[in-house]
């Protein structure tokens, strides 16, 4: 039997009174477009809305062949639409296609002869409303942008809380469930394995598992459509459930006591319960790892990883945390301090236990001894009243440390002995000319002395990189004798290598020579 097609005219007429536009309401699409420089392409259809011959999508069999090509039957659409309302005649009844067709000619009434907005209206209009005519920033909007967003993705499934966040260029979106709700997965063969570790992960051991999307299809809600297929995601990250919870490390025994209290999150899986938290503004993560092994015993692991970053950058003269972190290190480290942590959830104690060295020990005594730079450069540059940054990647020499632990040892008054803190004699480097080596030897036979006095010219000190005058410094040793131990001659010069004999009642002290500062 022939179909009853429609006549060019016909299709010019509905292509007309549409502006070229499809007529689905969602869609909109313009179907015209320039080819080169005088040609055009067109991806629009006059279809059917009852079909052109017998078996057709919604054919009617009481039309005439003239109404059946006639304007009335006609509905221009794009290709794509065309095809869908044809391949599930049931979701697209006539009487839905007429009201698009009526829809869509109404709104080409309407648009006739104005602008259609372009990207910068949709700021014109938010400004608008939120009752201003300038456009400009407004942070509720903001808010308002993404609250619309996550209402329309629970109107979508009820039993699910959107939230939404934008960062980096990277939409996230998150689910949270308002009640029990069963859905399946299926997962392409080729990501088989990493989907089976990454729930593995998330449900035994209570871990977040971030895992692609490439291949995956959900079933079971609605949600999971508009969320895979219309937005495009690239991943999902499964989180357990979290409770909030207090770390504490105990350590009262030490010098100072140590008490360091560090907040996190507790996650449970079928197979491990795990806290995670950081603590001293971020210098320490602690991850303790509780393992059920029958009974009522429990098994666990401590994880400790320091971070130095969260000081890059800092004030170097006010270092946040760097007293406890320092504290704490040294007494974790020490293997006969005793150590203890205790777990608490909404203030009540969940677990307890022994706290053991950390595996990697070698990692934290670097760390540690890093905290010991820091600490000297906080000195030093408090008493120089200088301000400059923590650069955590600034190479530090053997040779600079040693220089800058010394000055801030006379900074914190720590260079002032007694003879019984002293083990070795103390040795000194003396340079004069030809002409003052007879006044120096006259002076060694002399005997002894009641205050020797050793001064040194100002100096610098390298600090993150930058060097900083350091004022000059007074050693002042009493009683003493000196005895030379050798002498060697630099053309003009001649270097003395002299040793300190002390008293009993011997003190010294190395001070700055405050009043060149």
């Amino acid at each position: 039997m022939a179909r009853d097609d429609f006549t060019k005219p016909t299709k010019n007429q509905a292509y007309q009174r549409v502006a070229g536009r499809c007529s689905n309401p969602d869609c909109r699409a313009t179907t015209s477009a320039p080819v080169g420089e005088a040609d055009f392409s067109n991806v629009g259809v006059g279809a059917h809305i009852h079909a052109a011959s017998p078996g057709g999508p919604r054919y009617l069999a009481t039309m005439t062949a003239q109404d059946r090509r006639g304007f009335g039957n006609i509905i221009w659409l794009c290709q794509t639409c065309s095809t869908i309302i044809d391949r599930d005649p049931a979701s697209y009844p006539a009487k839905t296609l007429k009201t698009w067709k009526s829809s869509a000619e109404t709104r080409a009434l309407m648009e006739q002869g104005k602008r259609l907005p372009d990207e910068k209206d949709i700021y014109r209009m938010t400004a608008m409303a939120m009752g201003t005519r300038s456009p400009g920033f407004y942070p509720e909007a903001i808010g308002n942008v993404h609250k619309a967003l996550a209402d329309q993705l629970e109107s979508v499934d009820p039993r699910f809380s959107i939230s939404t966040a934008y960062s980096g260029g990277n939409t996230t979106i998150t689910l949270g469930v308002k009640e029990t709700v069963s859905f399946s997965i299926k997962i392409a063969a080729e990501s088989a394995n990493l989907w089976r570790r990454g729930l593995r992960a998330a449900i035994d051991e209570g871990r977040e598992a971030t895992l692609p999307l490439d291949g995956v299809v959900f079933e079971g809600s609605k949600i999971f459509d508009v969320l895979h297929k219309d937005a495009d995601l690239a991943s999902i990250t499964i989180m357990p459930a979290t409770r909030p919870a207090v770390f504490k490390i105990l350590a009262p025994l030490a010098e100072p006591a140590i008490f360091e209290t560090i907040n996190g999150q507790l996650t449970a899986g079928r197979k491990q319960i795990r806290f995670s938290g950081a603590g001293c503004g971020g210098l320490l993560d602690v991850e303790i790892i509780f393992t059920p092994t029958g009974g009522d015993s429990v098994h666990s692991v401590s994880n400790l990883t320091t971070n130095m970053q969260a000081w890059q950058g800092k004030e170097a003269a006010s270092p946040p945390y760097l007293d406890a972190f320092i504290s704490l290190l040294e007494t974790i480290l020490d293997s006969s301090a005793s150590v203890s942590f205790a777990l608490e959830v909404e203030g009540n104690q969940v677990a307890a236990g022994n706290f053991h060295t950390p595996k990697h020990i070698e990692e934290m005594s670097d760390t540690l001894a890093f905290a010991f730079y820091v600490r000297r450069a906080r000195n030093v540059l408090r008493y120089l009243r200088k301000s400059a940054p923590i650069n955590i990647f600034e190479r530090i020499s053997t040779d600079d440390h040693r220089a800058l632990a010394r000055v801030s040892d006379i900074v914190e008054g720590k260079r002032s002995y007694q003879r019984s803190q002293v083990t070795a004699p103390p040795e000194m480097t003396v340079g004069c000319t030809v002409e003052e080596e007879k006044n120096l030897m006259e002076t060694v036979r002399r005997g002894g002395f009641s205050v020797l006095q050793q001064k040194e010219p100002a100096s610098v000190v390298t600090i993150y990189g930058k060097q900083y005058e350091i004022p000059p410094i007074t050693s002042y040793y009493s009683p003493v004798k000196l005895h030379v131990l050798s002498k060697k001659k630099k053309k003009e010069i001649i270097d003395f290598r002299l040793r300190i004999e002390m008293a009993d009642n011997f003190t010294s002290q190395t001070v700055f020579d405050v009043q060149h500062c």
